[in-house]
């Protein structure tokens, strides 16, 4: 956009200028940070999801193990009263302004006498199935956690990548185009200035010299 060649508004277009490299700068500063922690972030999850299928693995062969020992119908009916809700506790935190989800960490496997049966009735087999599938559970809902946070941080990487590809390749080009049209039209209209006022001299000079002639005559 074509801006008046004044001081003002090259004055103007220059904060404006430093203001939009500034708000670059700083954009990139939260996206670097934001990818750090992105790229953490990551890996803990790959390691988590090696972690649950370990542990997954484990309840399987527990559970195998017990419908063997105890057969499927005293199994399928401990599985039946063991039902029950599990409560989790958020944790609101924040990256560089950026809200992220977070589940308090907790432990979900429990004393056998903490599962509203008797351990000598369920036998230890069974009882091993249900500490096997807390800790699966107990890891799930931490790499739930972590991946909501890493989806939550790639959406807030590219929204900020996108606003430092707007400064750099169009807003602040723009800016320096505007601000330079400016000093030229300003450079422009100092050497007319001066021009004019050549001509103005010269022209009074040859008006005194005119004047000196007439008299010497």
């Amino acid at each position: 956009m074509s801006r008046p060649a004044t001081r003002m508004a090259l004055l103007a277009g220059r904060s404006r200028l430093a203001l939009a490299r500034q708000g670059r700068e700083l954009l990139e500063q939260k996206r670097d940070a934001l990818l750090r922690e992105f790229y953490r972030d990551v890996r803990t999850v790959v390691a988590q999801h090696e972690e649950l299928e370990a542990a997954a693995g484990a309840a399987r062969l527990a559970l195998d193990s017990a419908r063997v020992w105890l057969g499927h119908e005293a199994v399928a009916a401990a599985a039946v009263g063991a039902t029950g809700e599990i409560s989790v506790e958020l944790e609101p935190t924040t990256i560089m302004g950026v809200a992220v989800p977070a589940v308090a960490p907790r432990d979900l496997v429990r004393h056998p006498e903490s599962r509203d049966r008797s351990p000598l009735v369920s036998g230890p087999s069974l009882e091993l199935v249900a500490e096997r599938f807390e800790e699966v559970l107990t890891i799930a809902i931490r790499l739930a956690t972590m991946e909501a946070r890493v989806r939550r941080l790639a959406r807030e990487i590219r929204r900020t990548s996108s606003r430092v590809n707007a400064l750099r390749t169009r807003v602040i080009p723009e800016l320096e185009a505007d601000t330079r049209a400016i000093e030229l039209g300003l450079e422009q209209r100092e050497r007319e200035d001066r021009f004019r006022l050549k001509q103005v001299k010269r022209t009074r000079a040859n008006g005194r010299q005119a004047r000196l002639s007439a008299r010497v005559r």
